[in-house]
């Protein structure tokens, strides 16, 4: 099911140099998803209306992506994989929904400060609505802070146990 994604992305991690955020361990990351159940869709007719990936309480992940996967590709994973978390993390709180992670708003509000920059934190803010804005800017900031072996442990630790 994840084939066509994973087997670009060992590809690509043998060939991209270390400056790129080209992450080793996402195949594995891609396997804990869809061993939690997760459903990963590779490019459907619906990647067109212009966002690189989603993720929905129903367990369907997609990823949008046009040849080999690029940095940006593997930061999408990651961002729609820690929605997973916030998806799991609300059901074992007794919430429905995605909420975020970190209870704490404060707590939050200043790691991911720490984490992205403050034009990051503002185009985040203006893309989504205000709703939205503590589920993606904490999304936004652990793709940028972990990497697919940290996000797999933490899947088999919030879903899978």
């Amino acid at each position: 099911m994840f084939k066509p994604l994973a087997a670009l992305i060992a590809a690509v991690t043998i060939s991209v140099p270390a400056v790129a955020k080209v992450d080793p361990g996402t195949t594995q990351l891609l396997q804990t998803l869809t061993e939690y159940g997760i459903t990963i869709e590779y490019n459907p007719s619906h990647c067109s209306n212009g966002y690189a990936g989603r993720y929905t309480t129903d367990k369907l992940m997609t990823l949008c992506y046009k040849g080999q996967p690029t940095a940006n590709d593997f930061d999408t994973i990651r961002h729609e994989t820690f929605h997973v978390l916030q998806h799991c993390a609300a059901m074992r709180r007794g919430e429905s929904g995605i909420r975020p992670l970190a209870i704490n708003t404060n707590e939050r509000s200043q790691w991911v400060s720490s984490v992205l920059r403050q034009g990051t934190i503002n185009e985040i803010k203006s893309t989504y609505p205000s709703r939205a804005h503590q589920v993606e800017l904490e999304a936004f900031a652990a793709a940028t802070h972990y990497n697919a072996n940290q996000l797999a442990t933490l899947i088999t630790k919030w879903c899978i146990r």
